[in-house]
């Protein structure tokens, strides 16, 4: 994600873009890939709108999650003309599915966190 602020229509876009995915994946079955369940978590467009990053977090299937944003960015051309049809903009951005970890992150911080803060209680 790039540190420059976003503009109002991006935001727009972007929200109207992760919306329009979810229905897209929920509507083709495409939540359940792989015995992964997938999930939109973001949608973060290029100032100029030609291109939108889809970020997707994968529960369960730890083992193949390369394999499934292979597939879906392998699709991506096809469900790019289904986004097409939900949005009403001049073009449809070219998409890219890319996995979040920040979920994964924040588990582990977490998890690091309580243990220090175990350690640190149990040397008083």
């Amino acid at each position: 994600m790039s540190s420059k602020p976003k503009s109002q229509r991006q935001l727009q876009v972007n929200e109207r873009v992760k919306r329009a995915m979810a229905e897209i994946f929920s509507n083709s079955g495409l939540t359940t890939i792989m015995g992964g369940y997938v999930t939109i978590l973001e949608a973060d467009s290029s100032p100029d709108m030609k291109n939108c990053k889809i970020f997707l977090n994968i529960f369960g299937a730890d083992d193949k999650k390369t394999q499934i944003l292979e597939r879906l960015n392998g699709a991506a051309p096809r469900m790019r003309a289904e986004l097409g049809k939900e949005l009403t903009m001049r073009s449809t951005p070219e998409i890219r599915f890319v996995f979040d970890e920040s979920a994964q992150n924040a588990i582990a911080m977490d998890g690091l966190l309580s243990k220090e803060s175990k350690n640190f209680t149990d040397n008083d």
